[in-house]
């Protein structure tokens, strides 16, 4: 089967962040936390997702003889919902804004910061309004004995002046595993140390030596652990060290 099987993914858990402060400042990268100016909206329907919706107004140009020539393109609109399970100040700030604890008002929506977060293993995507969204509740909304109260909240993407509408936020994918020295010749009762540098999808790059699984093809020759190799017996072993589905080798000969 043809296809890289590491840029399949099927994400098992999801946040949505939210800021009614235009001016919070996005985390530095994936891995940073979300600071204070950022509210966390609660539980989510992992069934319903993210959905999203694009309208676009089209006009097709055509020349004498049915031939297409131009197609016009206006009225962009992106629409990211999320349907939030918890019954919190936040969720009820998106469904009832301008309302009180004690008062609900006729609802207008306000501009806010949104982000979608998802993840799988190590692996982290968000996707962070790059200018404001303005959100509105998404069909209708009540309460009874057989289904938890939930609330569909519909995010309009509004896009900054040169049509960005997200900032993207993505853990690197690995794409090869680097064993060095190739080679490593040892005296019997010798250790030797192999490094396993990790590249990256951004041409990052990270010592991964720690995390690898080693390996030795002829202990009785060389053994192996943690990237340090000693020399048993003379001969020669191939010392394999594997990460994220990566693998690469050493050649060590024991003299």
């Amino acid at each position: 089967m043809a296809g890289d099987p590491t840029k399949a993914n099927l994400w098992t858990d999801a946040d949505v962040y939210v800021s009614f402060d235009l001016s919070a400042p996005l985390p530095a990268d994936v891995d940073t936390p979300f600071g204070p100016q950022w509210e966390l909206v609660g539980l989510l329907d992992g069934d319903e997702g993210f959905p999203e919706s694009r309208e676009e107004d089209t006009d097709d140009k055509y020349a004498w003889g049915g031939i297409l020539v131009k197609t016009s393109r206006t009225h962009f609109k992106l629409t990211k919902s999320f349907t939030a399970l918890e019954d919190n100040a936040t969720v009820r700030r998106l469904v009832w804004p301008g309302s009180t604890a004690t008062q609900l008002k006729v609802p207008r929506p306000k501009q806010v910061l949104v982000a979608f977060e998802v993840r799988e293993g190590t692996k982290k995507r968000r996707l962070v309004t790059a200018q404001y969204a303005e959100c509105n509740l998404d069909g209708d909304r009540g309460e009874n004995e057989t289904d938890l109260e939930s609330a569909t909240i519909a995010a309009t993407i509004f896009p900054t002046s040169d049509g960005v509408l997200f900032d993207r936020q993505e853990t690197p994918v690995l794409q090869s595993l680097a064993i060095t020295p190739a080679s490593l010749p040892l005296t019997v009762g010798e250790i030797g140390a192999l490094v396993a540098t990790a590249t990256y999808d951004d041409a990052s790059t990270q010592d991964v030596t720690s995390a690898c699984s080693w390996s030795s093809s002829d202990p009785a020759a060389a053994t192996v652990s943690s990237g340090f190799v000693t020399g048993i017996a003379a001969g020669t072993a191939t010392v394999t060290g594997s990460y994220g589905g990566m693998t690469d080798t050493s050649t060590v000969t024991v003299s």
